[in-house]
């Protein structure tokens, strides 16, 4: 929908065709609105309780042609007269609307009855059509849902308020996110959001949001035959036998039904039910065919334009003239295909319609009609419009139009359609600086939507252009352009991205870099590199922080170097800065940081409580500022408390949460993690020899990194020939220096012990020079917490049980009963009752 109504020529309205239309509108609610009266009586019993209690809402769904939009319309009209201030908008189904349209039409229509006041400022990226890009998304899309409902309890203290938001299943982010803020607020509003069941499973976060409210939940079921009967009757002459196989083939759906009936009056002595069309697009297509033959393609220019549009960008673009125009929309308002919701405006009666016309289109065709709506819409100032249709005709316009509409999404804090409109800008620029440029503004925002492996792989683009090119700036640009931290490495684990190294080495070398673009290249070095056992990394993080001096700056530079120092102990002055930047400057994502690494810190020094504390408070400020990866992060080090304490099924269901979440964000991370993760869990329960055939998919996914852990099921499952080859052949990869190092020495300590308890028994020599690597690699780790748990994400026993169990194998007893007591010792201290058993069991 465009961002403000376009100036109307007054020649084209055409008062027959406005009348025609809204008489046949009013008929089409008034028919969609049977059986449907019990409904409408529960929501405004739910306002009656949202006016005496506070804030109530309801969730209705349906599938397409239920009626949901026309219950919406008569709710509203109801409060209304009942003294309720309405707030309504709708989720455009289209590509290319203004972000958070739904929102802005409420909003606005709030704004016209009650001043924002004091919220104004917060509230201007949803009032205004302009608005620059906030520095820090996370703290300005806190800003904005506060602010929204601050306004609207304000408003609610002088009447009511209703906020009515349909096509919930078409919502962006940003829609989603200022919905959901609505949980707990205790004023007098009631929240109505209307959806289709079978297209929500985006709305997963914000439904489980509102269930906390026990909203009132209204499922529309088709209309019983009574009702089906009334439709029927009132558009044609049918017998019973015809009215029953139109209610038994359409389910009672009052779209279908009505279509349905249209098609039965239009055809004459259609009775036998073979010939009612099995599918609502089906009756759609006869109706059409029915029409003019020169009315069909006006109409499907229509569609291509939008679920709505103004009667003059229609005539503007069309290959007929003026007056085939109007002759092709009017046909369509007798028909019942549209109506006319105002002056110069035509919209489709019902999605259904739009996208019937749309789907018989071929891409040709379709691409030629955006072309010539671009050129019909310049000079509306429907920026998002314009975006859309030029991108689609593959014209150079795009890019301009997309970049202003993404500037417009970002002020909104809808970084998904940010990303999808900066998409499209690269795809129609053919100049290489200004591709690189568009790149970087892809990529971050990217990030803010927390899609990372799709920004990494936008980068390399830009970088790979840029070389191409044999510009030096270009690439300096591209890198730099990343300055968004991610909670996790933006690289595969264990992968090292050495073409990335190269460059980042060969740029690093030249002396003509100012001191914060040393310091960005610096902290992207590092980042590559963390957790390789390369003494530059720790030099390239301390000079990147050194060099910093921008808060941003200094903060990406203190994260890279937590990230560069692998959990170790000593890094308290790390997080406390990053705490203090992020509390100083309004920079929520690097307090999240800070909290994570100072449950890091917590966690190596055997300090679970701390540890609990910091990943809660981290949890609660990614939920308020909508981080979606960051939630996962701190969901999945709570999932490894649940681990460590042995509640195996929690900890399962808890890992498995998390990831799902993250890789709905765009994570790539969350479906390698959860199988290692999986297996951790079956490791701890003693149940890895069951899941043999997942353990062999994450080895081919991981490869030597886990052959010790492929070891371990193939031994659980008796087959130690092969055990033994798997973690020998072709040799023991040397255990990456990172986050993982006692976790992933901790299963090859164990696979060893475990082989070698067998060859005791057999005709098998014992592996004595890996115990002894394994006893001297976990030795420095005696004191230390479960294995794995500095990384917050898995854990398996304390490097001590383990280190007691290599002692006995190297015949030292006296050692292993100290490592032993030891073990027992921070178990209890980490309320894991299982490993002190076990570690008092073995003394």
């Amino acid at each position: 929908p465009p961002q403000a109504a376009p100036p109307h020529d007054a020649r084209l309205h055409d008062a027959s065709l406005h009348r025609a239309a809204s008489h046949d509108a009013t008929l089409h609610r008034a028919a969609s609105f049977v059986g449907r009266e019990g409904e409408l009586a529960a929501l405004v019993s739910a306002a009656g309780e949202a006016a005496a209690d506070g804030a109530r809402v309801a969730l209705v769904t349906g599938e397409a042609g239920l009626g949901k939009s026309t219950l919406l319309e008569h709710l509203g009209a109801q409060l209304e007269r009942d003294g309720w201030l309405v707030a309504a908008g709708r989720c455009p189904e289209v590509d290319g609307a203004p972000p958070a349209w739904a929102w802005v039409e409420a909003l606005r229509a709030v704004a016209a009855a009650v001043p924002p006041g004091e919220f104004a400022e917060d509230l201007a990226p949803l009032l205004s059509d302009s608005m620059p890009v906030d520095s820090d998304a996370a703290a300005g899309r806190f800003r904005l849902r506060r602010a929204v409902w601050g306004w609207l309890a304000a408003a609610a203290t002088q009447q009511p308020v209703a906020v009515v938001l349909d096509d919930l299943h078409w919502a962006d982010t940003t829609t989603l996110g200022l919905l959901g803020g609505g949980v707990g607020v205790r004023a007098p509003i009631l929240v109505v959001a209307a959806y289709r069941p079978d297209e929500s499973e985006h709305l997963t976060e914000t439904l489980g949001a509102l269930a906390r409210t026990a909203p009132l939940r209204i499922a529309l079921p088709g209309l019983d035959g009574a009702a089906v009967a009334e439709l029927v009757r009132a558009e044609s002459e049918a017998d019973d036998a015809t009215v029953a196989g139109i209610a038994e083939r359409t389910g009672g759906n009052p779209f279908y039904v009505r279509e349905s009936a249209r098609l039965l009056n239009g055809e004459g002595a259609l009775v036998a039910l073979s010939e009612v069309p099995e599918g609502v697009r089906d009756v759609l297509r006869r109706r059409l065919a029915r029409l003019p033959g020169d009315a069909v393609p006006v109409l499907r220019l229509a569609a291509v334009a939008g679920r709505e549009s103004p009667v003059d960008v229609l005539v503007r673009a069309a290959d007929t003239g003026e007056d085939g125009v109007l002759d092709a929309l009017d046909a369509g308002v007798i028909t019942g295909l549209l109506d006319e919701p105002g002056p110069g405006r035509v919209r489709f009666v019902h999605a259904l319609v739009r996208d019937t016309l749309v789907a018989d289109l071929s891409r040709l065709r379709a691409t030629r009609m955006h072309a010539r709506i671009a050129e019909a819409l310049e000079g509306t100032g429907d920026i998002a419009a314009l975006a859309h249709h030029y991108a689609r005709a593959g014209s150079p316009k795009a890019v301009g139009y997309c970049v202003r509409a993404a500037e417009l999404a970002e002020a909104r804090y809808a970084h998904h359609v940010a990303a999808a409109l900066l998409t499209d800008a690269v795809a129609n620029s053919a100049e290489p600086k200004e591709r690189i440029n568009l790149f970087g503004r892809l990529l971050r925002a990217q990030i803010r939507a927390g899609a990372v492996t799709a920004a990494r792989d936008t980068r390399r683009q830009a970088v790979e252009l840029a070389e191409s090119l044999g510009r030096d700036d270009l690439m300096i640009a591209a890198f730099t352009a990343w300055t968004e931290p991610t909670p996790w490495q933006a690289r595969a684990y264990g992968t090292v991205d050495r073409p990335i190294v190269d460059r980042l080495s060969r740029l690093l070398k030249r002396t003509d870099l100012t001191p914060e673009v040393r310091s960005r290249l610096l902290t992207a070095y590092a980042d590559e590199l963390a957790g390789e056992d390369d003494p530059t990394v720790m030099e390239a993080a301390r000079e990147a922080l050194d060099l910093a001096t921008d808060p941003r700056l200094r903060a990406a530079a203190l994260q890279v170097l937590a990230r560069a120092s692998g959990g170790t102990p000593g890094q308290d002055e790390v997080w406390r800065e990053l705490l203090e930047i992020g509390l100083e400057h309004d920079l929520p994502v690097y307090r999240v940081a800070g909290l994570l690494n100072q449950a890091t810190g917590a966690a190596a020094a055997n300090d679970p409580a701390t540890l609990r504390e910091a990943v809660g408070e981290a949890l609660g400020l990614a939920r308020t500022y909508r981080m979606p990866e960051a939630v996962g992060v701190a969901e999945i080090a709570l999932a490894t408390l649940v681990l460590i304490e042995g509640r195996f099924a929690e900890a399962e269901r808890l890992y498995t949460e998390a990831t799902e979440r993250m890789e709905r964000a765009g994570s790539g991370h969350a479906a390698g993690f959860l199988r290692l993760a999986l297996a951790a869990i079956w490791l701890n329960d003693g149940t890895l020899g069951d899941h043999l055939d997942e353990v062999c998919a994450l080895h081919e996914m991981f490869g030597p990194m886990v052959a010790d852990l492929l070891a371990l099921a193939l031994h659980a499952a008796g087959r130690d020939d092969e055990a033994r080859r798997a973690r020998t052949s072709p040799g023991p990869s040397p255990i990456r220096p990172d986050f993982y190092f006692t976790f992933l020495t901790t299963l090859r300590a164990m696979a060893v012990t475990a082989l070698n308890d067998t060859a005791l028994n057999d005709t098998a020599p014992v592996d004595s020079d890996a115990a002894e690597e394994c006893y001297a690699a976990l030795l420095p780790h005696r004191d230390g917490p479960p294995a794995g748990a500095t990384s917050l994400s898995l854990a398996v026993r304390p490097a001590a049980h383990t280190l007691g169990e290599l002692a006995l194998l190297l015949g030292r007893d006296d050692e292993a009963a100290a490592h032993f007591a030891r073990a027992a010792s921070i178990a209890d201290r980490w309320n894991a009752p299982h490993w002190a058993a076990e570690a008092r069991a073995r003394l």
